[in-house]
């Protein structure tokens, strides 16, 4: 999920976003893939299985002149974004949303590293996209997801996931998510190879992809979810799923320059890492308490 924009008169306004700032951002980056039971028509009430992707990006904020690069015991404040876009099995995008939860951390000595912040109130957000005819189009054929708040997003990686899940569900009767977690890999293949579709096309891997504990599964349901506090006795597992579709995890750090009393915007500070980070065990390390 890159930069966001408004949409002014003449030309596209950068929009802000409350992480930028700090002095200092970690941005962790990771995608998924579920199932789930939604209704698309609320005239006739029916549940329908939707493949449900998400890019997660979790970005720990925090400013310090003196910064400690053995251990920083200065609170962190996080925003956890979750932007999910919703497709039928005929590979339509029927929905899109991005839920921003806010939480802060504080370091506990006893433990040697940060912990939730249990004193402060967890806050969420929740922006929709525009209605799903205008939304395929511009994620399938510009890259962008737009919000009907003028805000757009443009993608990258996750939009490649997006056009594998399309196809998948276009092409096959197998929807993309039991694509990555179906028991029966050689007969898969063997239809993908009959319907002429190149297994890299849809993701298709040899193996399953993992699936997610199921401590995670509920975390993650939390993160979904645009209600501060998360109920479990309402909580719907999902029919399939949620998988990782990468078992890699980004992590960019970013960085504004004091030049004699100049802030800079926030930049790059050195290039992105691939790193085997958990995002999910990560937050349930933190103690992202379900209730």
């Amino acid at each position: 999920m890159g930069i966001s924009i408004s949409l002014g008169d003449y030309e596209p306004e950068k929009v802000p976003e409350p992480w930028e700032e700090y002095q200092y951002r970690d941005l962790s980056r990771a995608y998924y893939t579920q199932s789930l039971n939604m209704i698309i028509d609320s005239a006739d009430g029916l549940l329908h299985c939707v493949t449900a992707l998400t890019s997660l990006e979790l970005n720990k904020c925090y400013t310090d002149s003196e910064k400690d690069y053995t251990v920083n015991k200065t609170p962190r404040n996080c925003y956890l974004s979750a932007l999910t876009i919703y497709m039928d099995n005929k590979g339509k995008i029927i929905k899109g949303e991005k839920i921003l939860t806010e939480f802060k951390l504080i370091y506990d000595q006893s433990k040697g590293r940060h912990i939730l912040d249990a004193a402060f109130k967890i806050r969420k957000q929740k922006e929709a996209c525009i209605d799903s005819r205008e939304l395929h189009d511009h994620v399938i054929k510009n890259q962008i997801v737009t919000f009907r708040n003028g805000k757009i997003y443009l993608l990258k990686k996750f939009h490649g996931y997006i056009i594998q899940a399309s196809l998948c569900n276009r092409r096959t009767d197998v929807n993309y998510t039991n694509l990555k977690v179906t028991g029966n890999r050689d007969e898969l293949n063997k239809k993908l190879n009959l319907l002429g579709i190149a297994e890299s096309s849809v993701g298709f891997l040899s193996g399953k992809a993992p699936i997610i504990a199921d401590t995670a599964i509920k975390i993650l349901g939390l993160v979904l979810s645009a209600e501060p506090k998360f109920n479990l006795a309402e909580y719907t597992y999902p029919i399939a799923g949620p998988v990782y579709l990468d078992n890699i995890t980004e992590l960019r750090e970013y960085k504004r320059e004091n030049y004699n009393g100049y802030i800079s915007p926030q930049k790059l500070d050195g290039k992105p890492k691939n790193v085997e980070r958990d995002v999910l065990k990560e937050l349930e390390e933190c103690g992202l308490i379900l209730k």
